[in-house]
């Protein structure tokens, strides 16, 4: 831990050296290249707000993304983290809908108005609302999932049902909606779709599109990874770097999930999607990043080009609901708390087998058994 206790002051939480005199614990980046474990209070809890202790934590390229700085600038100390599954311990006195001991939910918002043209559409994850009170976005001046608790507005808790997996449905927090949303709405049972990258987003959409279902091909690079994809409900695999095949493929598919957070291969990617298609883009890069378009190709095949990185709190409890029943979850790789720091290097450097999950659940008993001795 640093010596210089400048760089742990923080507008909202408050450090603490005793962890005995702490709410929590979290794995927090005090600079874009620093990341350290540090125990500090949260402010007193408003009247709108609940705090749970977390259980598993899932790690998410947005992370990465936002404690880099490549998507903007970032405010240190800063605790990322927003597929999080945890149990309630403190609610704010207006907090009716929830219970001590529930077992909650919460993913990438925090808060929205419910008043603009965006919210009174059912569309609050584009809320034009955020200030630093009301953040849009769970973590930044407020703190996310690498964490033994979160406290955050109860709005944007969601209660898990009783038969759902908590030890692999964290990422479906995040990953989960971003490609269910999508197919809820737009999606028609006759589309023949195709799912371009076949990574922690990848995956799952196969899954949903096979639930709702239709067709699905699966695009990637890694031969080694054929049948484990038609596992998921792949209909057919075709590899990427097969030009001769992708040929094959254009203008063939009529829903096409691209989680690709690329640029120099988007065409062959845009060449896969039939008239009258959907392009649905849910691959995040660099904030600078911009795609190059066949305009005319576009227009020509009246292409419906897609963008989708969260959804609304309905779409959210609906496919809770649709993964408790059916059974649909991520793959994941669990690391304890204490490893942290390999989880996010292996999210940012290595090849995660599809999703990292942290269980806090174990390592927040030995602290609460440490805090009574």
């Amino acid at each position: 831990m640093s010596d210089d206790k400048e760089i742990y002051k923080h507008k909202l939480y408050q450090y603490k050296e005793n962890i005995k005199e702490s709410d929590a614990v979290a794995w927090a980046f005090t600079s874009q290249d620093k990341m350290e474990k540090i125990s500090f209070c949260f402010p007193k809890i408003k009247s709108y707000e609940l705090r749970c202790k977390i259980l598993y934590t899932a790690l998410c390229q947005s992370d990465v993304m936002t404690v880099r700085q490549k998507w903007g600038e970032a405010y240190y100390p800063i605790t990322p983290g927003h597929e999080i599954i945890g149990e309630v311990v403190l609610l704010g006195e207006e907090v009716k809908d929830f219970s001590i001991g529930d077992i909650v939910g919460f993913g990438a918002i925090r808060h929205c108005c419910d008043n603009c043209k965006y919210c009174s559409k059912g569309m609050e994850e584009l809320c034009e609302e955020d200030s630093e009170e009301f953040e849009h976005g769970t973590y930044g001046i407020h703190w996310g999932g690498y964490a033994t608790h979160l406290q955050q507005p109860s709005k944007f808790f969601y209660k898990i049902p009783k038969n759902f997996d908590i030890k692999l449905g964290a990422p479906l927090l995040c990953a989960g909606i971003t490609v269910f949303y999508p197919m809820k709405r737009f999606l028609k049972p006759e589309m023949n779709t195709c799912v371009v990258g076949i990574g922690g987003l990848g995956h799952l959409a196969i899954k949903f599109l096979k639930n709702f279902g239709n067709k699905v091909t699966a695009f990637t690079t890694s031969k080694e990874k054929i049948e484990e994809i038609k596992s998921f409900g792949a209909d057919e695999v075709i590899i990427s770097s097969d030009e001769e095949e992708m040929k094959k493929c254009q203008i063939k598919y009529d829903f096409v999930v691209n989680t690709l957070p690329v640029k120099g291969e988007f065409n062959k990617i845009f060449d896969l999607c039939a008239k009258g298609g959907f392009l649905v883009q849910v691959g995040m890069p660099h904030i600078d990043t911009e795609l190059p378009i066949k305009v005319f190709d576009l227009v020509c095949r009246e292409i419906t080009f897609v963008g989708s990185c969260d959804g609304p709190r309905w779409a959210m409890k609906e496919m809770l609901s649709v993964c408790a029943e059916k059974k649909i979850y991520p793959l994941v790789e669990e690391y304890q708390f204490e490893d942290f720091p390999k989880a996010f290097d292996k999210l940012e450097n290595g090849r995660p087998h599809f999703r990292c999950v942290v269980n806090v659940k174990d390592y927040l008993n030995k602290l609460e058994k440490s805090k009574n001795e």
